[in-house]
């Protein structure tokens, strides 16, 4: 009885130490994610800071306001966003700390096409599986679009945009398909017959399960400050691809990137 006694004990102990243990490998785990996080997040605040020092010192061009602009407006969404983040769960925070990262990269190519260089190798991407998780098409149109941007290609620019704004729009497209989100609000149908983006934004946050307002109004106004990039590009007369409109294409790549990554997160509980 008691050697029973005795081992009953000492396996008691043994648990608790184990638990003990376990916990301890808990916390030492959540420290470490929130020490990387908190780092990320001075990080992308550092960064966005800087940027917009640089963008607010830059002389405005007739060529680019327009994308000046838009990055401002950006900015003014994000802000609405980081008044709000703090009252929300780890996904609303996880898209407010991603927002912030995008309105840095708004930024940036802002700064980069009034005059900023970009180090940036053109066919390399900073993409993994976000686009082929949702179509291995899609994840093709942005291997062409990669392909596109060569020197030797006059038509570089248009090439890289029309791409890359199907890949943007489609996106959106796949995982909010017109039947669902009309499935799940009658009224988001558009007079003309359209389901409106901002309808089918509102879808997407609410499957992931962040359908904040001001979430909604930064996704759709980063949306829009791509497309404007595109249509600068677009409309602007480049010729044959030379090294300015090289450096400018390398920023706007960056820029698409980081739009794809931002929609993949918010797309994923779809």
């Amino acid at each position: 009885m008691i050697r029973q006694a005795q081992a009953k004990s000492r396996k008691a102990i043994s648990d608790y130490n184990t638990a003990v243990r376990g916990l301890q490998r808990a916390v030492d785990n959540y420290n470490r994610e929130a020490r990387a996080h908190n780092a990320r997040v001075r990080a992308n605040q550092q960064r966005l800071r800087s940027e917009l020092a640089r963008l607010s010192s830059q002389r405005s061009t007739t060529r680019y306001t327009v994308t000046q602009t838009s990055t401002y407006t950006l900015h003014t969404a994000f802000r609405q966003v980081e008044v709000e983040a703090d009252y929300w769960d780890d996904r609303g925070q996880l898209l407010a700390d991603l927002a912030e990262a995008e309105t840095a990269n708004s930024a940036r190519v802002a700064n980069t096409l009034l005059g900023a260089a970009v180090d940036e190798e053109l066919e390399d991407t900073a993409l993994t599986d976000e686009l082929s998780a949702v179509s291995a098409d899609l994840d093709q149109r942005w291997r062409g679009a990669l392909f596109a941007l060569n020197p030797r290609n006059p038509d570089a620019a248009r090439h890289f945009c029309t791409s890359s704004r199907e890949v943007i729009v489609q996106m959106i497209d796949i995982k909010a398909p017109d039947t669902a989100v009309l499935a799940a609000n009658p009224g988001a149908r558009l007079p003309d017959g359209r389901v409106a983006r901002r309808e089918k934004i509102n879808y997407l946050l609410a499957k992931y399960g962040a359908n904040h307002a001001s979430l909604g109004n930064f996704v759709e106004t980063d949306i829009n400050d791509v497309l404007n990039l595109f249509k600068v590009f677009n409309s602007s007369t480049h010729g044959e691809a030379g090294k300015l409109d090289m450096t400018a294409l390398r920023a706007l790549k960056v820029r698409v990137e980081g739009a794809v990554r931002f929609l993949s997160t918010v797309i994923r509980g779809a």
